[in-house]
């Protein structure tokens, strides 16, 4: 995951000091996006837009073969991929904040997506945010199953508050991978927000040991990306897949 951040920084900076005017035109925009990539990465894409988010879905079955060899040029070609879609808003005259790149197989049982604001690439650019900090504003999620499904039909406007939540998410749960290795897909999953109250669910099975390690990040990350963002939670809310309340963490202290 290194590699693809540093390849997409690298690629946006190269193109940022290239451009100038506007390429593509918001009504547009969808339709060039899909021309694009079809260029680049010989992969059909369907492309959305809502609001100020803008999505791009992609079938990529190589993500999950067992030949790394094909694991590895599936990366590429989503790599590309985040690289078009940046590059396409960057160069319009739309008022995009959001891209979202989801990759799945062709059952739809596994879905990837990479999550990025338009705003932290331009920050980045412009020298008020460092490589690292650029690095770590980029969301990652997983998920298998009937979850898969649900990831790929679910589009809407991204508002600044569940961008930010599902940041903090993002970060803990690959925190919480180093203590736990048992889960192949992430343990904690954004809900929604309840007024100020960030609403999480977690895997169904979790080690006692665990909970307390999750408490200390989520709040560790919150408190981070709430400064970064200017975006602050009254608390956080974590149930299990039955619906039953698991932690209550309180942020007013």
């Amino acid at each position: 995951m290194k590699a693809l951040k540093y390849t997409i920084l690298l690629t946006i900076i190269a193109f940022l000091l290239n451009s100038c005017g506007v390429t593509y035109q918001k009504d547009n925009l969808t339709q060039d996006l899909e021309k694009l990539v079809k260029k680049e990465c010989k992969q059909e894409t369907k492309a959305y837009i809502y609001g100020k988010t803008l999505y791009l879905d992609m079938e990529l079955n190589g993500l999950t073969s067992k030949d790394q060899k094909i694991v590895s040029q599936s990366i590429h070609i989503m790599q590309t991929a985040i690289l078009a879609i940046t590059r396409v808003v960057l160069s319009s005259d739309s008022n995009i904040k959001y891209t979202i790149v989801t990759t799945y197989n062709h059952d739809k049982n596994v879905a990837f997506r990479w999550i990025q604001n338009i705003d932290d690439v331009k920050s980045y650019f412009y020298m008020r945010i460092s490589h690292s900090d650029y690095n770590s504003r980029n969301i990652s999620e997983i998920k298998n199953s009937a979850a898969a499904a649900d990831m790929i039909a679910d589009k809407h406007d991204i508002t600044d508050g569940e961008y930010v939540a599902r940041l903090i998410v993002s970060k803990v749960n690959t925190i919480i991978s180093r203590y736990n290795t048992v889960f192949e897909v992430f343990v904690l999953q954004y809900v929604g927000m309840e007024n100020k109250i960030l609403v999480l669910s977690a895997a169904t099975i979790i080690d006692n040991k665990l909970i307390p390690i999750i408490e200390k990040f989520l709040m560790q990350e919150t408190q981070n990306y709430s400064k970064k963002y200017n975006i602050f939670f009254e608390g956080i809310k974590i149930i299990k897949s039955t619906g039953d309340v698991m932690l209550i963490i309180s942020l007013n202290s």
